[in-house]
């Protein structure tokens, strides 16, 4: 077959189960396939391809090549094997060899998924400096080696002690060069979220590791930090921008990295601006990106952004199987593990069930506390603790929790935070006090433009001012917090505005359920797109979403429209109001 030059992969389909020749052409012919298989994303095919090229008799030079190409293509699905590969591949190579600084950064992602965080950042660290010592040209190189060190020790709390000596040794170091200025202002952005710092100081930070280039490699795992930071920070704006650019740049180079980066962030973006069913059809997308790679404590970051966007949503059985899934049991040791702490929460009060969510809230506490982490614009735990206690009738320590928290998050000064925590302090002070700290947190999330939040505090104030015989304005809060929150499709916000209203006296009216008004957001972006004449894939790609939820929404927007094809969805997105 190699003689009458059949494709690479047809040859090495046979070659799989012929015995070893030690024919040159095989090692080429297999490696040739493997890079097939690997293009069409076949991980699979491209790793038995290369484990069958490791059974001939090769020289190591060629044995340390293979080895490199398996080990990171199994580095995303099985990075045990690719540590095991990866050391091999190290150990065969020669100081100087240029494959050196491609493994290392991989090897090191792996060692740091296994749970080997102090091999990831010695190895790091000891290549940084042979590279620097054998090639000063290629000093970039060791700086991104340095930078990839600086942000493992940060995830690894064993030590995250020497991030502060890690930071002065790297800017003295490399004081102007691009890659270390960032890494250093994104770490010093994390840092400083659970200190004194407020949310200017931060956002400062944060933007000087977006400055420049759009990211890779390493730069991407900053550019992470960065947007987070931005977004806790509530420069929501400035962090969409960002993304934008790098969506942009990933329609022409579809690096799994950023796509992971740009899905994660615009879901939790969407879900603190309100917008539900976007941050639910990018959380999706986000866990899609990340099923093959194991090990990845982003995977606990992404199902727990999902988890609250889908408990909004009253979608309340695939919120718990996501968080009853194997792979994020695995990730307990890592601070993301925090993050599903508060989502798991966030359930069990949503069904009714505040011991549970309040041994979740506490647990999560001491661990942000011991990460070094605990500011209210990332996880406002105390203020969702305070909830769980004053449903037990402990009102004492919802106060203490909720004037905390309250405190805090003046001091922080984000708007969205300190609305939350102004809503749960009123809550729990009741009376004229209560009725104030409602009144500010419905200004500030309004001026957050946190449009779910704002609806919450709308409902709760007024059910604090029908308390106090005020019911029509009462009647005139709640319209307006079940108003917003049918705009942003929070299902359970929704039903609890229509309670309430009914306790009020009113006759709220029925929902639309057919018709352009009765679309979700998602629904009428996904409808226009393909209104004007995009593809499904297209569609999916302009929004990070799936080709699935795509085909799901369409689906919907069909029914609701009352059309049964494409063609007719140009004049039916218009709406009757709208047509000729």
């Amino acid at each position: 077959m190699h003689d009458q030059d059949a494709p690479p992969e047809e040859t090495a389909g046979h070659l799989l189960t012929a015995v070893p020749t030690g024919m040159p052409w095989v090692l080429s012919v297999l490696r040739a396939a493997a890079r097939a298989a690997t293009a069409r994303d076949d991980s699979g095919a491209a790793i038995r391809y290369l484990l069958r090229a490791l059974r001939e008799p090769l020289p190591d030079g060629d044995r340390a090549l293979v080895l490199g190409e398996l080990g990171r293509i199994e580095a995303g699905g099985h990075p045990a094997a690719a540590v095991r590969h990866l050391t091999e591949s190290l150990g065969l190579l020669t100081d100087r060899a240029p494959q050196r600084p491609e493994i290392v950064p991989v090897l090191a992602d792996a060692l740091a998924r296994c749970r080997r965080g102090c091999q990831a950042a010695e190895l790091l660290d000891r290549e940084a400096r042979a590279l620097a010592r054998a090639e000063p040209s290629r000093g970039d190189l060791a700086v991104h080696l340095d930078v990839q060190r600086l942000l493992t020790d940060l995830d690894d709390r064993t030590r995250r002690t020497q991030v502060d000596r890690t930071v002065a040794e790297l800017e003295a170091a490399s004081p102007h060069a691009p890659v270390a200025v960032r890494g250093v202002a994104a770490v010093r952005a994390t840092l400083a979220l659970g200190t004194d710092a407020d949310a200017d100081h931060v956002a400062a930070q944060a933007r000087r590791a977006l400055e420049g280039e759009l990211p890779q490699g390493v730069t991407v795992m900053a550019a992470e930090l960065a947007v987070q930071a931005l977004t806790w920070c509530d420069r929501s704006s400035e962090a969409a921008a960002f993304l934008d650019r790098v969506a942009a740049d990933i329609q022409q180079d579809a690096l799994p990295a950023s796509r992971i980066l740009v899905s994660m962030s615009r879901c939790e973006l969407a879900y603190r601006s309100g917008d539900v069913p976007t941050a639910i059809d990018a959380g999706r997308e986000s866990l899609d990106l990340l099923s093959a790679s194991r090990g990845n404590a982003k995977v606990a970051l992404a199902t727990a952004a999902l988890v609250r966007a889908l408990v909004e949503a009253a979608e309340f059985d695939e919120a718990a199987g996501l968080l009853a899934r194997p792979d994020c049991a695995r990730l307990e040791p890592d601070w993301q593990w925090t993050h599903l702490l508060e989502a798991r929460a966030r359930l069990s009060l949503a069904r009714g069930h505040a011991d549970d969510a309040l041994r979740d809230l506490l647990e999560c506490g001491r661990r942000q506390l011991a990460w070094r982490r605990d500011n209210p614009a990332v996880l406002p735990w105390r203020s969702l603790a305070a909830l769980a206690h004053r449903a037990l009738g402990d009102q004492g320590p919802a106060e203490r929790l909720a004037q905390e928290e309250l405190d805090q998050a003046r001091s922080f000064g984000a708007p969205r935070a300190l609305g939350i925590s102004s809503r749960t302090a009123g809550l729990v002070a009741r009376g004229p006090r209560g009725r104030r700290l409602l009144e500010e947190s419905v200004d500030l999330l309004g001026q957050a433009e946190a449009t779910v939040e704002q609806a919450r505090s709308l409902i709760e104030l007024a059910t604090v001012r029908h308390e106090a015989g005020h019911t029509r304005v009462a009647r005139d809060l709640a319209h307006r917090g079940r108003n917003l929150a049918q705009h942003c499709s929070a299902a359970s916000l929704s039903a609890q505005a229509l309670s309430r209203l009914r306790e009020f006296g009113a006759r709220p009216r029925t929902p639309c359920t057919v018709g352009v008004e009765a679309l979700t957001a998602g629904e009428r972006r996904v409808a226009a797109l393909a209104a004007a004449g995009l593809t499904n894939r297209e569609i999916a790609q302009k929004l990070f979403i799936t080709q699935r939820t795509v085909e799901n929404h369409l689906t919907n927007g069909f029914r609701k429209l009352g059309i049964t094809g494409r063609r007719q969805l140009p004049e039916a997105v218009q709406g009757p109001d709208t047509r000729a």
